[in-house]
């Protein structure tokens, strides 16, 4: 990550920030924010883009779509309505979020390497580890009281695992939702003392693929896509689409480090 996104992205965090690099001048969070004012003017989407993609927010989003919205208006595109869904996906996949058929397997790598998990499946070990122990002292009981005592012992921990097992299945649901970066090496491509990561191989992200843009549509109802309409008019169009949103970003945080080296340099 570029300095200038690092400081975009704290700017918007609670406590406050400042640029000081090696003796060099302090600029304060005032001075910062004046940079990034200035570049918003001269740039708005690209700062959206920054908006939408480091800090998650949600009008910069709108703004984002509304403007791509307006790039169908230049194209003959018979099938307009599936090029502004496909506008809606290369969008979340500048934003690295996964597409709808990658969800599936996120969820399941979440469930199974985060650490969310590991602390749920500790839990739940341990608990089935009592539950064993309580099932075989049942057998050892005198009276129908130890027996029921036991017994209620035993439902409560079953209620806590099945409890347990519900809330880590909503938490991996709710994380494949928000990013395409792979639960079991955290982004990094490599697992410790094994090489490559093999759930995302090596890539530390879930990067869609051809077949993923198209089985998306599908996913969110728009049917089957033709090859003939996918590589005529869709793929072209969606290529354009993300690319575009890659050299805007690119343009604005390339403004956004100059600016803040001239501020420097004074």
């Amino acid at each position: 990550m570029s300095r200038a996104i690092e400081l975009f992205a704290r700017m918007h965090e609670v406590r406050s920030v400042t640029a000081d690099e090696r003796g060099r001048q302090t600029l304060t969070g005032d001075v910062i924010l004046a940079v990034f004012g200035k570049v918003q003017h001269k740039m708005p989407l690209g700062m959206d883009l920054l908006m939408a993609k480091y800090v998650h927010d949600a009008p910069a989003a709108n703004r984002i779509i509304d403007v791509m919205a307006t790039w169908l208006n230049d194209e003959s595109l018979k099938r307009k309505d599936l090029a502004i869904a496909l506008s809606c996906v290369a969008f979340d996949v500048f934003c690295d979020k996964p597409v709808a058929s990658q969800k599936r397997q996120l969820a399941a790598l979440c469930r199974k390497y985060s650490d969310q998990a590991k602390r749920s499946n500790r839990l739940i070990k341990g608990w089935q580890v009592k539950t064993k122990r309580l099932q075989r002292n049942i057998d050892g009981c005198e009276t129908q009281t130890a027996e029921e005592r036991l017994l209620s012992a035993i439902y409560e921990l079953e209620a806590l695992i099945i409890k347990e097992h519900r809330r880590i299945d909503e938490y991996a649901q709710s994380q494949s939702l928000k990013s395409s970066t792979c639960p079991r090496c955290n982004g990094t491509g490599s697992i410790l003392n094994t090489g490559e990561c093999p759930s995302c191989g090596g890539r530390g992200l879930f990067v869609p693929s051809v077949d993923n843009i198209r089985q998306h549509l599908r996913h969110i109802g728009l049917g089957r896509v033709s090859d003939k309409l996918w590589e005529r008019e869709l793929k072209p169009w969606f290529e354009k689409c993300l690319g575009n949103l890659y050299v805007e970003s690119s343009s604005v945080v390339s403004l956004l480090s100059d600016e803040l080296h001239k501020e420097q340099a004074n």
